[in-house]
């Protein structure tokens, strides 16, 4: 029996972000060295390269959120989520960088969150626990 399309789709789709995410993290150190020969430089750089990295992260589980459950209304929740996270975790913690000498714990948890796409993947066992509730409850 062949794939259908859909499978086919899912799977490329699930195997294309799981690929740019590992790429992103190899290639971490380019991306800074990328922006660098553009011509930007000091916090100006620190900026864009965090805030490239949390968007790409980010676009890239909205992708696999995509691939893994095929559901629209749960990439419009992710792209809210990722709204969130822009306004309440990157832009604070761009400030504290900034503007204080601080460097203690707080920073320290915000530049995990910055870095690695923490609160999407949160939403995979989530959005998988409101399938398999959806099914078992029909």
């Amino acid at each position: 029996m062949l794939p259908n399309r859909a499978n086919i789709k899912r799977t490329l789709v699930i195997i294309l972000s799981v690929i740019m995410l590992i790429c992103i993290y190899i290639f971490q150190h380019n991306i800074t060295f990328f922006f660098n020969q553009l011509g930007v430089s000091g916090y100006l750089l620190f900026v864009v390269g965090r805030t490239f990295r949390f968007v790409a992260n980010d676009l890239l589980m909205i992708l696999l959120i995509y691939g893994i459950f095929l559901k629209r209304k749960y990439v419009i929740f992710a792209f809210y989520v990722q709204l969130g996270g822009i306004l309440l975790i990157l832009i604070p913690y761009l400030v504290l960088k900034y503007y204080t000498t601080y460097n203690g714990p707080l920073v320290s948890f915000l530049h995990r969150l910055i870095i690695n796409p923490l609160l999407l993947i949160l939403l995979l066992p989530a959005f998988y626990y409101q399938e398999k509730y959806k099914t078992k409850n029909r």
